[in-house]
């Protein structure tokens, strides 16, 4: 059953739950399923869930509402299902009819904007969703889902210091501090600033994360390019020399700009003999090999690089390292759509580096995936 089935199913239960238990309340005694005209229409839809025709069970759920109109929990239950199915237009329409409610209690108040903050998420349609997920904590500040949604709407569109903000406000909820989030989200305002070449606003930033984070990869990566960019070649050293220690598994990644302005390739040669760090020695092999093969191999020889199974083969047939060129073809295809980085949390896995996990949101979490994740 799919997790949208699993959602409905839950949701046909829930309003099976309320209906009896206020029928018992009123009555005092358990109705029976020829007692209230509601249960057969129920019953039939979650069978559909059960029979995945979530189609049908919705047009069941639908004829129970309008059995009885003026309960809430009922068209609450069935926005949620609209909304799982993917029928945005028709949850937002039933969550704003409970609003439009003259007699509508503070507590539903608040589901139904949660709720319709939510339908609005779904759809894309992040300013608005934003407006209600405000409206909830206008009402109640420490509404933790709320927060949560609101920060990942703020992240998703870039807008670092307003989701800074809603961070410091759910660490203050869970009394606990996330200092990796937090320097991520420095990072990404410091990257903003160079791309302004707001130089020294962009280093101020940096240092922001790496006091909150020293593991923070994005940081080191954005200040050697700082360094760089400023021709300081101490500075330079010094950046790398740290990432070394406290961020190595991020040191491929910028094998495309030293290469580019021939920096610090006696100080990557002599890193990679001794940490033996092959994701580094096969990314600068990759960046030499488009431009020169035969400067690869030459590479690959002083790395005295050997394999470690297959992944690590076919990435270097992709090259060209190999003597069949019906194996290099197949093998630059599986490298165009290799997945490349794998989340540590959720276990995700995509094709380009991201400094946030798309799936599971965590900050951080993406590694390059090697002989061993495999």
């Amino acid at each position: 059953m799919t997790a949208a089935l699993l959602v409905l199913l839950v949701a046909g239960l829930l309003v099976a739950w309320v209906l009896f238990w206020r029928q018992w309340q009123q009555d005092e005694e358990p109705p029976s399923i020829e007692h209230d005209e509601r249960i057969s229409p129920l019953l039939r839809g979650i069978n559909y869930l059960l029979t995945d025709e979530p189609d049908r069970a919705l047009q069941e759920m639908v004829q129970v509402a309008k059995l009885r109109s003026e309960a809430a929990d009922v068209y609450m239950a069935l926005g949620e299902m609209f909304r799982s199915h993917g029928e945005i237009g028709r949850a937002v329409r039933i969550h704003q009819n409970i609003l439009a409610r003259p007699d509508v209690s503070s507590e539903l108040y608040l589901q139904a904007h949660f709720a319709l903050a939510k339908d609005f998420q779904t759809g894309g349609l992040l300013d608005r969703s934003l407006r209600h997920y405000q409206k909830v904590l206008d009402v109640r500040s420490d509404h933790l889902d709320a927060l949560t949604a609101s920060l990942r709407i703020r992240e998703q569109s870039s807008e670092w210091l307003k989701a800074e903000a809603l961070l410091s406000r759910i660490e203050r909820l869970q009394g606990d501090e996330d200092g990796l989030h937090r320097a991520y989200l420095w990072g990404a305002l410091a990257q903003d600033a160079m791309q302004a070449e707001a130089y020294d606003v962009a280093h101020e930033y940096i240092n922001n994360a790496l006091n909150l984070a020293k593991n923070c990869g994005h940081a080191y990566i954005l200040l050697v390019r700082l360094a760089l960019k400023k021709n300081d070649a101490e500075k330079l050293q010094h950046a790398l020399s740290t990432m070394q220690h406290e961020a190595p598994d991020y040191l491929h990644l910028l094998m495309p700009v030293l290469l580019k302005n021939n920096v610090c390739t006696d100080e990557l040669m002599l890193y990679c003999q001794e940490k033996n760090d092959h994701e580094l020695a096969l990314a600068w092999m990759e960046e030499i090999a488009t431009h020169d093969v035969s400067a690869a191999v030459s590479l690959r020889e002083k790395l005295a690089f050997t394999p470690s199974g297959l992944r690590e083969s076919l990435r270097l047939a992709a090259m060209g390292m190999n003597s069949d060129q019906g194996f290099v073809k197949e093998a630059k295809k599986w490298r165009l759509s290799m997945k490349h980085y794998g989340c540590r949390q959720c276990g995700v896995q995509i094709v380009d580096m991201r400094w946030q996990c798309p799936q599971c949101h965590q900050w951080g979490s993406m590694a390059a995936i090697t002989e061993d994740d495999n």
